[in-house]
């Protein structure tokens, strides 16, 4: 069970620690900064993502969530890059400081920060993946990705232009997976030289808009999928997609096509179980009839539970993508964070639920550490 489960918000991050059957934290951290992304890398020590106006992105790193340190480098496209016009039409209304050229690439945003047993990945807006070799000391681009020769033809979600989704695979070194939206999934099998679509299967009238993956890095080739226009799973690495939405609620998109839509998606290894959070639709993006409820299938989305022992049954905000996470091991917790600044926690696998917090900022990313 998690020692901290981290919240990262629009004006700070809290860590709450667990004090019996509830929850504490010391207040909000990194006041002022939006908290978009952790992971706990191969050293140890815990790497945030965060944003400022004024500032820029640049990671920080803490050992014990009280005391955090700037990093000297963050990741960082080349001057004279050509940046998505789309998206930088987006994040122009975004920046009050009017500091951004029009036409150049920037990394606005740390959407994701993952780490396998040697380094760390950084998957940013606009899209792209970098990485480090050296706990952050530097980040290199991920050309093959970032330089795709399809990526002209990429478009900006909602969010933008933006690569929030990163798997690695713990028997195969050379073989990543990230999930862009709204250009789709792309895995390298040669260690981020030459990246392929794995989009086959999947509905592309939102242009291959991912919102979530989940998989597990021993058993890597199965991965689970939140689209925008619906649940999928792949048995073979991507290669091609099935819907698994039996049990499911099934949404109307503005444009009528009925699938399950949602954002986040977490996977525990050890019991084999994949939880979700549908929403009503992408012009509601709340759950339907205003009622909270977590899913979770056992068996490979064959069938699907519902799970709201403890849930509101009058709720209508969001839950966004990064804004869930789960422990491993036999004896797990799952944790997710509202846009209306709640917490909720459940550490018996998802059976039942409790409000952990409340008051906070909007939720960006909640991530369980031990």
């Amino acid at each position: 069970m998690a020692d901290v489960v981290f919240v990262g918000t629009g004006k700070g991050a809290v860590a709450l620690r667990r004090n019996g059957r509830g929850w504490t934290h010391d207040g909000l951290e990194l006041q002022g900064w939006l908290v978009t992304a952790a992971t706990q890398g191969p050293d140890g020590r815990y790497y945030i993502g965060v944003t400022s106006d004024v500032y820029g992105c640049t990671v920080v790193v803490t050992d014990d969530f009280k005391t955090y340190t700037p990093l000297e480098n963050g990741p960082r496209y080349e001057e004279g890059e050509r940046g998505n016009d789309m998206h930088n039409r987006l994040m122009g209304a975004m920046d009050p400081m009017g500091a951004k050229q029009a036409t150049q690439r920037y990394v606005d945003q740390i959407w994701k920060l993952h780490s396998d047993s040697k380094r760390l990945y950084a998957g940013v807006s606009e899209a792209g993946l970098f990485v480090s070799n050296d706990l952050g000391q530097s980040w290199q681009p991920v050309k093959g990705l970032n330089d795709h020769p399809s990526r002209d033809n990429w478009n900006a979600g909602f969010g933008g232009l933006c690569c929030h989704s990163i798997l690695t695979d713990d028997v195969n070194a050379d073989r990543l997976w990230v999930g862009i939206s709204a250009a789709g999934v792309f895995r390298t099998d040669d260690g981020g030289t030459s990246w392929v679509s794995a989009n086959e299967g999947v509905s592309s009238d939102e242009g291959y808009c991912v919102h979530g993956l989940a998989h597990d890095p021993q058993n890597a080739g199965v991965i689970y999928r939140q689209d925008h226009r619906g649940f999928y799973r792949s048995d073979d690495g991507g290669d091609h997609w099935v819907l698994i939405e039996d049990g499911l609620p099934i949404a109307e998109l503005t444009d009528k096509h009925k699938c399950v839509f949602g954002f986040p998606v977490v996977m525990n290894v050890e019991t084999d179980s994949v939880f979700a959070i549908p929403l009503a639709g992408d012009n509601f993006r709340f759950p339907k009839d205003g009622e909270l409820a977590v899913f979770r299938t056992r068996n490979k989305g064959k069938s699907w539970e519902r799970l709201d022992n403890g849930l509101p049954t009058e709720f209508y905000t969001s839950i966004l993508r990064g804004a869930m996470a789960i422990d491993q091991g036999p004896a797990f917790g799952v944790y997710f964070g509202t846009s209306a600044g709640q917490v909720y926690a459940s550490t018996d696998g998802g059976d039942t639920w409790r409000e952990a917090v409340q008051g906070l900022p909007k939720v960006l990313c909640v991530e369980s550490f031990h």
